[in-house]
């Protein structure tokens, strides 16, 4: 229920992103969104002594470095994609992450992929490839950015399932870290750092608000939920994300989009309604 709650507050990220005004640049709307994220784990790890947050920033440090860059290269990604593609096509490419995080899971940790779970991977990709044949291939670099998404979201999960030892809120300070360097090493190449203070105030919201908030819930809970399941369960994002910049901005999406929707809200109330046990593949 956590896992799916922290896909629900990231769905608004698309429509905070299309309220933005035309003028406003995808970097300068990812450095901000970073700027929140920051913002937002440092207030997490304000509680206790500093020699306590030093013990914290030391435990699993490179593993917290690269489970934060992760983070922060499927936030560049996203944004990437949406400022070229629509919101739909760029949220359910993000949903493959489920294939991705089985493997790894399986490879890495060991994690048996129990029948149930396949039954809702496999008629979760019944429903994108429906979706696919409404696409635009018409923007190369946003469909190769969106399907990054899934292979690096696979990775993160699989990490995350390997988290014992180290505190998961530094590797959301190393998101917003590295989120704000690229943001501002791309903006500065493509022309200069002027925004709107309205676009300054959504990005922030984006950040701080929905994946400041969104993050902690989804790392507290994927540490008890295999990594196959923990993203079949975010696919709750993929489906009420297109939904909300329909319903408010007035993005229609095509037929075949909606009918591919309902086939993954099938997936994902397959998954939820039967757990399954985590068993390993080796006594």
């Amino acid at each position: 229920m956590f896992v799916l709650l922290a896909g629900t507050l990231f769905s608004f990220s698309p429509l905070l992103f299309r309220w933005t005004s035309d003028e406003s640049s995808e970097w300068l709307f990812l450095f901000w969104r970073s700027v929140g994220i920051l913002i937002a784990s440092l207030v997490a790890l304000a509680g206790g002594s500093s020699s306590r947050r030093v013990n914290i920033l030391r435990a699993g440090f490179s593993k917290n470095l690269l489970s934060g860059a992760l983070l922060a290269c499927m936030s560049t990604a996203f944004i990437v994609s949406i400022a070229r593609i629509d919101a739909a096509t760029t949220l359910f490419l993000q949903s493959l992450a489920p294939f991705s995080a089985a493997l790894l899971g399986w490879l890495l940790l060991r994690e048996m992929v129990d029948g149930h779970t396949w039954v809702a991977m496999g008629t979760a990709v019944a429903g994108v490839a429906i979706m696919g044949t409404s696409w635009d291939v018409s923007n190369a670099l946003g469909l190769c950015a969106a399907a990054c998404i899934p292979l690096m979201l696979g990775v993160y999960t699989v990490l995350l399932r390997d988290s014992k030892g180290r505190d998961l809120r530094v590797q959301v300070v190393f998101t917003g870290l590295i989120g704000m360097l690229i943001g501002s090493v791309a903006a500065f190449a493509t022309g200069g750092f002027g925004l709107p203070v309205r676009d300054t105030v959504l990005a922030l919201a984006s950040g701080g608000g929905l994946l400041g908030v969104g993050l902690p819930i989804f790392n507290a809970a994927g540490r008890y939920v295999p990594a196959a399941r923990t993203s079949l369960l975010l696919l709750s994002e993929i489906v009420l994300a297109p939904f909300w910049v329909w319903l408010i901005v007035d993005e229609t999406p095509a037929v075949n989009t909606v009918i591919g929707g309902v086939v993954i809200l099938v997936a994902l109330v397959w998954v939820a309604t039967h757990p399954g046990s985590r068993l390993p593949l080796t006594s």
